[in-house]
């Protein structure tokens, strides 16, 4: 007889799971970023002279890593949230000038104003290519046209992906399930 007791596990995968925080990796595209690479030049220099009385070099390897990281997540939000921000100004900014435009057509200033609102849509255009094209680097899709735009395929490719990878609730001995993520 073995001296090991048979194990079983019963996963019941569910899509009600919030998404929490996830795995961090490096978002390379931030290295054409100037402002980044500033910030992280700064980074580097003032961790360097804070560390400099540390003899170990890999743990002042690792310590510069973590002061590096710390920098680009607390840089990647602040663009997220100034993204989003920008967002919402300019598809507020689109709905007062589509009123103004369908209200005042006649107008003299209706040419300023058609100017005003292609350039706003342009720029949320842009935003919306930029979502789309890291929506489909995070679905981890290997086959992407160049022009192609099935954003919402890849919105939801990577939500499932997700899912997959998430377990929302666990079936004991007893038969009992826990649902509670802190238990999980």
């Amino acid at each position: 007889m073995p001296d090991h007791k048979a194990i079983h596990i019963s996963l019941s995968l569910s899509n009600e799971t919030p998404r929490g925080r996830g795995l961090w990796k490096f978002n390379n595209s931030l290295l054409n970023n100037e402002d980044y690479v500033n910030e992280i030049r700064k980074t580097y220099f003032q961790t360097c002279s804070y560390y400099s009385k540390l003899t170990d070099k890999r743990l002042f390897w690792e310590m510069l890593k973590m002061e590096i990281r710390a920098a680009t997540i607390s840089f990647s939000k602040n663009l997220a949230k100034s993204t989003n921000c920008r967002e919402m100004e300019i598809t507020h900014r689109l709905q007062v000038l589509d009123e103004f435009i369908c209200n005042n057509f006649h107008s003299p200033a209706t040419d300023q104003v058609l100017n005003e609102f292609d350039d706003l849509k342009t720029e949320l255009h842009t935003i919306y290519t930029k979502k789309g094209n890291a929506a489909i680097f995070r679905s981890k899709c290997r086959w992407v046209e160049k022009g192609e735009r099935p954003t919402k395929y890849f919105f939801n490719l990577e939500r499932r992906n997700y899912n997959k990878k998430t377990i929302s609730q666990l079936r004991m001995e007893d038969e009992t399930i826990i649902k509670s993520e802190t238990q999980v």
